[in-house]
C-alpha cells in the first residue's frame, strides 16, 4: 500500500503541481492553453510538472485538434483522501509495552495538535514510503521508536529521522510514559491535507458537465 501511495503523495508534493491539480480539479476539463497561462512559467515547465501528474495517475488527458484538455481523476484524490483521513486509534489508558532502548526526551506534550494549512508540506512527506508505513502504523495507535523499529524493519537513526520530519510537520507528537517516549499521530494535520483532496475531488465531481470552450 505505502509504495502504491508514495508516487501520488510525491506527485503533490510541489506547490506548482497542486496548484495545476487545483484549477484541473475546478471544471471537468481545462485546456492546457488554460493552465500555462495561470502561471509565470515556461511551457516546457508547465508540460512537466503535467507529465508528472499524468504519469502518476492524478489527471488524464485527451487531445482534440491541436489543443490538449486535462481532467482530474476523482478516484486517485478519494483514495488519498481516505488515507490521511483515517483516525489513529486512542490510546489504551496508562500501559506501555515492553519495549527496547528508550527514545529521546520528548519535544512536545500530548496536548499539543499544531494545525497546518492546506499545503503540500504533509502530502511531500508522505511521498516517502517509510514514512507512509510509519504512519500508518501509528494510525493503529501511538508507538516508540523501538516498536516502530520492530515494526518497519529499518534502521533506528532512519526511523527517528523520518519521525523527527513529521513531529516538524505538525504530524506527529511525543507523549511520555514511563522511561519511553510515544509518538501520537496529530488527527487535525492529517484532515487538513486530506480535506483539500477529498474538496478538490468533490469539485471536480459537481463540474464534471462544465466544459468550458478554448479560446
Amino acid at each position: 500500500m505505502a509504495n502504491e501511495l508514495a508516487p501520488l503523495f510525491k506527485a503533490l508534493g510541489d506547490p506548482v503541481r497542486l496548484r495545476l491539480l487545483s484549477l484541473i480539479a475546478s471544471a471537468p476539463e481545462v485546456c492546457v492553453c488554460d493552465l500555462t497561462d495561470a502561471f509565470e512559467l515556461t511551457g516546457a515547465t508547465i508540460s512537466h510538472h503535467l507529465r508528472v501528474l499524468r504519469e502518476s495517475g492524478m489527471v488524464e488527458v485527451e487531445r482534440r485538434g491541436t489543443w490538449a484538455y486535462y481532467r482530474a481523476r476523482t478516484g486517485a484524490l478519494t483514495v488519498l483522501g481516505n488515507v490521511l483521513g483515517s483516525e489513529p486509534a486512542p490510546a489504551e489508558g496508562g500501559s506501555a509495552s515492553s519495549c527496547g532502548t528508550a527514545p529521546t526526551t520528548p519535544a512536545a506534550s500530548e496536548n499539543q495538535e499544531p494545525l497546518i494549512s492546506a499545503n503540500p508540506d504533509l502530502i511531500r512527506l508522505m511521498a516517502d514510503p517509510l514514512r507512509s508505513r510509519i504512519v500508518r502504523i501509528l494510525a493503529a495507535g501511538p508507538a516508540t521508536t523501538s516498536q516502530l523499529v520492530t515494526d518497519t524493519g529499518a534502521k533506528q537513526p532512519n526511523v527517528s529521522g523520518h519521525l523527527k520530519l513529521l513531529r516538524e510537520a505538525g504530524a506527529v507528537v511525543t507523549e511520555p510514559r514511563g522511561r519511553f517516549t510515544y509518538y501520537r499521530l496529530v488527527p487535525g494535520a492529517l484532515q487538513s491535507a486530506a480535506m483539500h483532496l477529498v474538496d478538490l475531488a468533490a469539485e471536480a465531481r459537481t463540474n464534471a458537465d462544465n466544459v468550458r470552450n478554448c479560446c
